[in-house]
């Protein structure tokens, strides 16, 4: 009877192992690695154990396993010799009970739960003990990893733990959580989706179209153009020669302003303009950011697959797939895409985006082949239709308000009654 007390000491010290070794566990697995890394900047003497616990998960993993294990064993052995000395015969069943009791909710449930709350608190703590345990339990990790190895190769299955970072998809469920919660502002929330999406958006779908391109023609002069610019506000028009498929160079507004300073008003815009930049429409947005970084340009040129001018692209649009709509003095006076009225319907103009038609209306049009809400409608009717025509796609009808020459103008969209 003098050993009692000890061992039921040795129990409790065995049952706090436990709980160490489960919170371990739980936190290291709930706990990003970003989150983590944070950390350095604030405890930099736990760098070098972050990285451990990171780049050798599967070590670290198996020492929490092996060290729990352990002493679970251990516990449950110690407290069958102390039901033993007290219960004698049915000692072995009431040391079943009572350890199961314990180590499932003192030793498991209690010390998981708290590091699902405290995971990133109780991490920084468990890695010097961890590593330390590392060190002694080397003989068992090396039969863990080589036994998880050779099942790995009979069936197949990458056993690995790889760090799983954060992907795209997560950041912007995270973005939208932090909104709903008021973390971030809607603002907020729109900018790092424009950045997120930034990648993926190729030149096409945000270039002005040529039909809605402002160009002049090489045999124009100086003068001409500074007139031309003061009705339209543009700083850098393409200069054309024939037709807008044979562009021939950019005029700057300073250049044409420096000219006519020098009494060249009457001088050709040949002899001002500047060369052009050519890209492909299927050139993605980042590639085009770089390229206009790199030649110190501002405008660029969209061809298409026929070597035709497709339209033009400015460093304004590129930035306002992140920013959003930048409006200046000349954007003050230029009517919103899509506008609702107050019967409930929708006016648009035709070449709003489908992403942005979705987005303001609520709808989830899609089409591989076109990118504009006129194009879209020209695709479902399947010729080119008449001021008053409508048409039906799912529960939403579009009514064509204007029409210009072969292109749709403008669009009242409803909704389906009922």
């Amino acid at each position: 009877m003098d050993t009692l007390p000890q061992l039921c000491v040795a129990i409790l010290v065995l049952l706090i192992l436990s709980a160490f070794f489960s919170a371990s566990e739980m936190a290291l697995t709930s706990v990003s690695r970003t989150r983590m890394q944070a950390s350095s900047e604030e405890y930099p003497f736990m760098t070098g154990l972050i990285d451990w616990a990171y780049d050798e998960r599967n070590k670290v993993i198996s020492t929490i396993l092996i060290g729990n294990n352990l002493v679970n064993v251990v516990a449950s052995s110690v407290a069958t010799a102390i039901a033993v000395i007290l219960f004698k015969q049915h000692g072995v069943w009431a040391a079943v009970f009572v350890m199961s009791v314990l180590i499932i909710v003192f030793g498991e449930v209690l010390p998981k739960c708290l590091a699902m709350a405290k995971g990133y608190v109780i991490l920084l703590f468990a890695l010097p003990l961890l590593r330390f345990c590392s060190v002694i339990f080397v003989p068992f990790t090396i039969m863990m990893t080589y036994s998880s190895s050779i099942l790995s190769r009979v069936t197949g299955i990458d056993f690995s733990m790889r760090d799983s970072y954060v992907t795209r998809d997560e950041i912007g469920q995270v973005m939208k959580i932090g909104e709903a919660s008021g973390a971030l502002e809607e603002n907020e929330r729109q900018m790092i989706d424009g950045v997120i999406a930034f990648d993926d958006i190729r030149v096409s779908e945000i270039m002005v179209p040529r039909t809605e391109m402002h160009v002049l023609e090489s045999h124009l002069t100086v003068d001409d153009a500074l007139q031309f610019i003061e009705k339209m506000g543009d700083s850098r028009i393409p200069v054309y020669s024939q037709t807008p498929d044979h562009i021939d160079g950019v005029v700057l507004v300073k250049d044409l302003l420096y000219a006519f300073s020098q009494g060249k008003k009457d001088c050709s815009l040949v002899e001002v303009m500047r060369q052009p930049l050519f890209i492909p429409e299927t050139m993605y947005v980042p590639q085009l950011f770089k390229l206009m970084q790199k030649k110190h340009m501002h405008m660029a040129l969209v061809i298409d697959e026929y070597g035709g001018t497709a339209g033009l692209v400015t460093m304004e649009d590129l930035l306002e797939e992140i920013v959003g709509e930048i409006q200046d003095e000349y954007d003050d006076k230029e009517e919103k895409s899509i506008v609702e009225q107050p019967d409930g319907t929708y006016k648009a103009v035709g070449n709003v985006s489908l992403d942005e038609l979705n987005d303001v209306i609520g709808s989830n049009f899609q089409n591989g082949d076109v990118d504009s809400l006129g194009g879209f409608i020209l695709d479902s009717i399947g010729n080119f239709p008449s001021e008053g025509d409508s048409v039906s796609v799912g529960d939403w009808i579009f009514e064509i308000s204007e029409m210009g020459e072969h292109r749709i103008n403008q669009v009242i969209i409803r909704r389906k009654e009922g």
